[in-house]
């Protein structure tokens, strides 16, 4: 089994970022496991110290204002930084980091994966993880226009920002995260110094879908600019701009549509999966993984 990652390793939406020193998360701020066996992995994770609990004190924007809203929903974080988890499930594998694949074709009863540096693989199975809009470029051979219809994906700017001061909602309690509610812009917006090992005071504000996709040829420097604005405006703080992240293809724009188990089969021996399959979520993305493998097991 060889595996291809155009990264430099592995974990997908579970991403982060190296700033002076530190590590902050850019991809997705926390995962929850619901599912049996996602629950276990996830518990064998904690137990061997890659993941710990999140207690974040929650919030949400109410009439545009920012308002505590605690829950009970428990919630999980990478250790030190979310890539932790990718990390620790690939433990027992042999990964070539930094090598794209830009076509799978399929001739003389192989699969050939040609790669960006003209390299070619061949293979009798194969499974392709990307973003489903890659997807057509990337199998120039097969009719990808009913799946890539269908899984559409939206996008999302990612936004870096040094506070100094905590977040505070309109009645002065202290927050770790809000959820977007109905503000306009904001989609999530969580605190690194809240997660267990966090020593920075970083803020991760992720925008929302409609907005991302107005911008999404804006500047990065435009956009950290209207980000840090509105959460000026928003909480009276002062922000420090550090980056802003453009993620094309970060959440399927209909979670509620799934695959049967998360898995697609294109051609015999050829298989696509993803969280986009399975209603998003890093949970999602291991189900989705953890079928493809049976089927490609058989």
């Amino acid at each position: 089994m060889e595996i291809f990652e155009k990264s430099r390793g592995p974990g997908g939406r579970l991403a982060s970022k190296r700033i002076d020193g530190l590590r902050v998360d850019i991809g997705a701020q926390f995962f929850t496991a619901r599912e049996p066996r996602f629950q276990e992995v996830v518990s064998h994770a904690v137990d061997a110290g890659f993941v710990k609990r999140w207690r974040p004190r929650m919030g949400t924007f109410i009439n545009g204002h920012a308002m505590a809203s605690p829950d009970f929903q428990e919630r999980f974080v990478g250790t030190p930084y979310m890539n932790a988890m990718g990390r620790y499930l690939a433990q027992s594998l042999t990964i070539t980091t930094q090598l794209q694949v830009a076509t799978i074709s399929h001739h003389d009863n192989q699969f050939h994966l040609t790669s960006t540096d003209g390299d070619v693989y061949t293979a009798s199975q194969v499974l392709v993880t990307v973003p489903v809009d890659q997807m057509t470029s990337l199998l120039p051979s097969y009719d990808m226009g009913d799946i890539a219809s269908r899984f559409t994906m939206e996008p999302t700017w990612t936004v870096v920002s040094d506070l100094e001061t905590s977040l505070r909602d309109r009645h002065d309690n202290p927050l770790d995260a809000l959820f977007g509610g109905d503000h306009n812009v904001f989609d999530f917006i969580s605190t690194e110094r809240s997660k267990p090992g966090r020593e920075s005071s970083y803020v991760v504000t992720h925008a929302k879908p409609d907005w991302s996709a107005i911008h999404i040829e804006d500047e990065p420097a435009s956009v950290q600019n209207q980000i840090d604005t509105a959460l000026e405006t928003i909480f009276g703080v002062s922000v420090k701009p550090i980056i802003a992240h453009r993620w094309r293809f970060a959440r399927p724009t209909d979670p509620t549509l799934t695959t049967q188990k998360g898995v697609f089969e294109i051609d015999e021996g050829l298989w696509v999966a993803g969280d986009y399959l399975a209603g998003g979520r890093v949970e999602g993305a291991y189900l989705s993984g953890i079928e493809a493998a049976e089927r490609l097991n058989r």
